[in-house]
């Protein structure tokens, strides 16, 4: 999937972090969600993953786990650009949460993991401003 100009980074103070990729990933596109392969490798976000943050460079598919890194902005403050994976935005969603829909879509319809905060909703366009708001796992 290629990056759409209309998806991703809006505004906010980013926080950077050069990160392994697993080798499983899918090709990486700059506007990407990321979450967790093997353990301490990122990996594209699907449906239902928990992102941890999002790419800022596209990164192709390593051959080995790590053998490439791809710089994610880690920031929580950062507010990004995003279309629901199914349906229509309504205002009703402002300051909800509800979970990943892909690596660029939220799920506006489920709840499961709510890691996704809805801080703006434009009906217009079909998109909603978010920030990501893991709840990180224990060591």
């Amino acid at each position: 999937m290629a990056a759409n100009p209309r998806y991703g980074y809006v505004k906010g103070e980013r926080v950077t972090l050069a990160c392994p990729v697993d080798a499983s990933t899918t090709a990486i596109v700059a506007g990407d969600m990321l979450t967790l392969g093997t353990a301490g490798y990122v990996q594209q976000a699907a449906a239902g993953d928990i992102p941890y943050g999002v790419a800022m460079d596209p990164c192709a598919v390593p051959a080995a786990d790590g053998a490439k890194s791809v710089l994610v902005d880690i920031s929580k403050d950062s507010v990004y650009r995003y279309p629901p994976d199914a349906g229509s935005v309504t205002q009703a969603l402002l300051f909800k949460t509800c979970d990943v829909g892909g690596p660029q879509s939220i799920n506006i319809d489920a709840t499961v993991d709510d890691v996704i905060y809805i801080v703006g909703v434009d009906v217009d366009s079909n998109t909603v401003l978010i920030q990501i708001a893991p709840t990180p796992a224990g060591v």
